[in-house]
């Protein structure tokens, strides 16, 4: 590499890095003042609090936001190249646009790969020690969720059906367990509430109806309550979000083919995870192209008209990106399209504004 190379290299990393740990601090700042009352209710020690906790909450922070202040690092030190003409001096010099993008594409290809790394093994991880605190110290002591119309799979022809469940009470609503062979019903077990019993490890049936299909005849049962053992536990039902963010990829991999045997129809959530861990890398390569394109040409007021259209870039990239997670989760999307749409969007812009920029 030319001295050229490394000094833009080093420009890029320094005012990166300098963004990250400003974001850092104010992130802690904010969150210092949200939770400092739980830390102090439940004793939190100041070590855990420290190394357990905001060790861990600046990766995750970090790297949630990572790729927009990439593009927003090389907006701000390219246009502060171009208003002292050193990028005029450069082109001028003999050195081709194509040719001073080598150090941009190397650097933003680097720091794609290491996010994406952090992404996919060492980020959950960190997650899975930073949970584990806010379960014990913060606010996350309940998260467990009430979920809507739950259907499960727990073999290869019996199927169960949840209208609802209370993950804090552990109590479900018109609950049926069927035996479904090509076409046929061999058995179905339904009942007005299931209500989980800790000591015994069985499941209380209340109004309870069992029918099964034996040839000609039917036998037909019905009951108040009653004791049962189910091939179900709480955790089959209990929801918690943030555990996607404490599996490593291979993890989720094995955790989605599980959840599509069983009939879970919540796996769209996990399969946007899994695909955003490499997507969301990839978008500073894109970013840095538009940011490099939109900065090397000098208009007058440059500095500040380059940081506010970084700004609204940055708001349409978040924008486009929440609205495509929305329509796979809730849609029909598929969810590697999803976490795509927005590179694929502003891939086009970058290759738009690469063929206008200065050359």
């Amino acid at each position: 590499m030319k001295t050229l190379d490394w000094y833009i290299i080093k420009k890029f990393l320094v005012t990166f890095f300098f963004a990250i740990f400003l974001l850092s601090a104010i992130a802690i700042v904010i969150d210092i003042t949200e939770k400092i009352d739980e830390f102090i209710d439940n004793k939190a020690p100041l070590y855990n609090i420290i190394f357990d906790y905001y060790l861990n909450f600046i990766p995750w922070i970090g790297l949630m936001l990572a790729p927009i202040f990439v593009f927003i690092s090389v907006v701000y030190f390219t246009s502060r190249l171009t208003e002292n003409t050193e990028i005029i001096c450069m082109l001028n010099g003999g050195v081709s646009f194509y040719r001073l993008l080598f150090p941009y594409m190397f650097t933003a290809t680097l720091l794609a790969m290491l996010f994406a790394y952090y992404n996919h093994i060492l980020l959950p991880k960190n997650n899975k020690v930073k949970i584990a605190f806010e379960e014990k110290y913060a606010s996350k002591k309940d998260s467990r969720t009430y979920d809507i119309n739950y259907h499960y799979q727990i073999g290869k022809d019996t199927f169960i059906y949840t209208q609802s469940f209370d993950g804090i009470s552990y109590n479900g609503f018109k609950f049926t367990m069927e035996k479904i062979k090509d076409k046929v019903q061999y058995f179905k077990i339904s009942a007005d509430n299931i209500q989980w019993d800790s000591t015994k490890q069985k499941w209380k049936l209340s109004n309870w109806n069992f029918r099964q299909f034996d040839g000609p005849k039917d036998i037909v049962r019905k009951g108040s309550d009653t004791l049962m053992r189910l091939p179900i536990t709480p955790k089959e039902y209990v929801r918690q979000d943030y555990d996607i963010e404490t599996m490593t990829t291979e993890q989720l991999k094995s955790f989605i083919a599980d959840q599509k045997i069983k009939g879970n129809e919540n796996v769209k959530t996990y399969e946007v995870e899994k695909y955003r861990r490499t997507a969301i890398p990839f978008s500073a390569i894109i970013l840095t192209l538009i940011a490099v394109a939109m900065t090397t040409k000098k208009v007058r007021n440059g500095l500040g008209l380059y940081i506010v259209a970084g700004m609204l870039l940055s708001g349409a990239y978040i924008i486009i990106q929440q609205f495509s997670v929305v329509f796979a989760t809730k849609g029909n999307l598929d969810p590697l399209i999803a976490v795509w749409i927005p590179n694929m969007i502003f891939g086009v812009v970058a290759a738009l504004l690469l063929i206008r920029a200065p050359k």
